[in-house]
């Protein structure tokens, strides 16, 4: 285990949640028994960990390891929501397994607990020796790492063999962002400057329908150069970017209100409410309404 590679691990998912605390609170120092990636959807917190304290916020990515001391705090007005997933790097020993409903959030104790607990204070820890990874990640795409902690909380919920290997891929996929940001940060493609601005000004005004040659037009590029631009920093072409700008807010209004779909599909630029739903189901392989569901569970 000393020599455990990214590539040779096999990760076990222990638990996922979707946490939308509701008041204000200081949680009480804890340490973990396992890791646990956790993801802010929206709003911020104050992580405390390892006698540091950071601020984190929509799209930060923070990695807890094991027997690390930690804590959060909490203010309800600062609107925080994120996924958490815990996890090991390989399956643990039977000896060395456990819930988290038992062990993190005690809402169902076994008869044996205090000496599994014991157990559990001297369980091997292994991580990839050749993944450094910084405990607060911050940068990376959030309509794509948010797409992919989504996925895993809504496999994780299905609890079924098929769901079970989504979970899996979902996961690794997110590994793969961390590791290509870990392994080659300095091979990102160079973005011009206009293309940028292009960028941000799609992300303001997502709700419109933008062509490419008005686009091109407003940076002063031609069409065909201006969409090759485009590909290269986004990886995506221009009518696809929009696409998951749009959907990603369907979902924040999906969680964060009571708007009918019709109302939603208007809201952020589609004249069709079943087009919006069917390319909603072709991103998430839910419904909308499907999506709302088991979202708000």
């Amino acid at each position: 285990m000393e020599n455990l590679l990214l590539r040779d691990c096999s990760p076990y998912i222990r638990y996922v949640n979707h946490y939308r605390p509701a008041y204000s609170y200081t949680e009480n120092e804890r340490t973990l028994f396992d890791h646990e990636f956790m993801y802010v959807m929206a709003g911020e917190v104050e992580m405390h960990y390892d006698n540091q304290v950071f601020i984190l916020k929509k799209g930060d990515l923070f990695y807890l390891k094991p027997a690390v001391p930690n804590y959060i705090v909490v203010e309800e007005n600062r609107h925080f929501r994120t996924h958490c997933i815990h996890f090991d790097w390989m399956p643990p020993a039977p000896e060395y397994d456990f819930t988290a409903e038992e062990f993190y959030m005690h809402s169902v104790l076994g008869p044996d607990y205090d000496a599994r607990l014991a157990a559990l204070r001297n369980r091997p820890h292994a991580s990839p020796s050749d993944f450094p990874l910084p405990c607060h990640v911050t940068g990376i795409s959030y309509e794509n790492l948010a797409s992919l902690f989504s996925k895993c909380f809504l496999a994780f919920s299905e609890k079924n063999p098929v769901a079970q290997i989504k979970l899996k891929a979902a996961f690794w996929e997110i590994l793969a962002l961390l590791a290509a940001e870990t392994f080659h940060p300095q091979s990102a493609v160079f973005a011009h400057p206009q293309i940028l601005q292009a960028m941000e000004y799609l992300r303001n005004n997502y709700t419109r329908n933008i062509s490419v040659p008005e686009l091109a037009e407003k940076y002063r590029l031609s069409p065909k150069y201006f969409g090759t631009l485009f590909k290269a920093a986004s990886g995506k072409s221009v009518s696809e970017f929009v696409l998951e700008l749009r959907l990603y807010a369907a979902k924040e209004m999906l969680l964060g209100s009571d708007l009918t779909i019709e109302e939603i599909a208007e809201r952020i630029g589609f004249q069709n409410p079943f087009y919006f739903s069917k390319c909603f189901k072709l991103q998430e392989k839910l419904s909308p309404s499907r999506y709302r569901s088991m979202m708000r569970v």
